[in-house]
């Protein structure tokens, strides 16, 4: 078992993106599901222009050397060939307008999370050696394998993990990955309403930490609030399902007070698709170092140090950025206005 690395050198290690193929992979070229609008998805591409003809709709992209690079909109499309069948996009044109984040679950209770896989190549023969996904927990890293949390057909991630949690899906015994392609979860696929019975009710004091993530009850709100719905309320993961939550504030403004500021009241299960939830943008990967998490983040090898602003870390790289606190401050802030780049908006490490 290799132990985490922020960064993963070495030249005989080739670092394959997770999710549905937007491109054909090239060392150059690929393509990250980052959220949706409708019925299209928003994907972070980064294309070689010898792929493209000169009337292609992407080649108003950005241009960075031979490549071009920005935010896409995709439509989703399943390939069939005999009994296997892939799940690709369509890409269509470049997009600069709102999206929807995906719905991220939390894994073993924390949605501080990094997928990775790892792929020997010796000449000519590939085979995957790790498919793993790193746990941020309280003050270690836990290391999952990858096919023992996602189920082996075409499904998002929240209803992947939420699914398989809940009990109602069961995780097919596929053997990965050479006779029988491995099918990543993906964001198209039939609803799934996971309601609570009933478990969690009342109020639930929201308290704003000068030096932490928000806190609801007892809870660190990143990892209990699983999203936001359109009109506002809050869906919170409950031991037996999902609820609908909502926030009154008992303060003037609860974004420039520290303490409690307001509570959330559990008004009734969440009966709804998972994947209408918008999760914080930057989740699994983007961490802050501040009081939760600064001890687990630099034993494991990241630097919690910027020169401005509140140091935050991409679980799987080294790097750290400046941002304000609209990730600790979630869902009373928005981390979708903290300027994170893009291609920084996967699961992928």
């Amino acid at each position: 078992m290799m132990p985490y690395q922020p960064q993963v050198a070495g030249s005989y290690i080739i670092l394959l993106y997770l999710g549905p193929s937007v491109v054909y992979y090239m060392e150059t070229s690929f393509a990250k599901l980052i959220g949706r609008v409708g019925n299209r998805f928003v994907v972070y591409a980064n294309v070689e222009t010898h792929l493209l003809g000169d009337d292609h709709p992407l080649m108003e992209l950005g241009r960075e050397g031979r490549n071009l690079k920005g935010l896409v909109l995709a439509k989703p499309m399943v390939i069939v060939e005999g009994k296997h069948f892939w799940l690709k996009f369509i890409l269509e044109r470049p997009y600069d307008g709102f999206f929807k984040p995906l719905c991220i679950p939390p894994l073993g209770g924390s949605r501080w999370w990094v997928y990775k896989m790892y792929v020997v190549q010796e000449l000519i023969d590939t085979y995957n050696k790790e498919h793993e996904i790193y746990v941020l927990e309280d003050t270690r890293i836990r290391v999952y394998d990858g096919e023992e949390i996602t189920p082996q057909w075409p499904m998002s991630y929240c209803k992947a993990a939420l699914g398989v949690r809940f009990g109602l899906i069961r995780r097919e015994e596929v053997s990965c990955c050479r006779e029988n392609p491995r099918l990543w979860p993906s964001p198209v696929g039939k609803p799934m309403s996971i309601p609570g019975s009933g478990s969690l009710e009342g109020e639930f004091s929201v308290v704003r930490r000068r030096f932490g993530y928000l806190k609801v009850g007892g809870w660190l709100a990143w990892h209990r609030v699983l999203g936001v719905l359109d009109g506002g309320r809050w869906v919170v993961v409950g031991d037996d399902g999902l609820y609908e939550a909502v926030f009154t504030p008992t303060v003037k403004n609860p974004l420039e007070e520290f303490g409690e500021v307001g509570y959330v009241k559990v008004v009734k299960p969440y009966e709804g698709d998972v994947d209408d939830v918008a999760s914080p943008c930057g989740a699994p990967r983007l961490v802050a170092c501040v009081e939760d998490t600064r001890e687990a983040l630099t034993s494991a090898g990241h630097i919690c140090e910027t020169e401005e602003g509140i140091p935050h870390v991409f679980l799987g790289e080294p790097r750290a950025v400046g941002l304000g606190r609209q990730v600790i401050d979630w869902p009373l802030a928005d981390p979708c206005t903290a300027k994170i780049n893009p291609r920084d908006l996967t699961i992928v490490g």
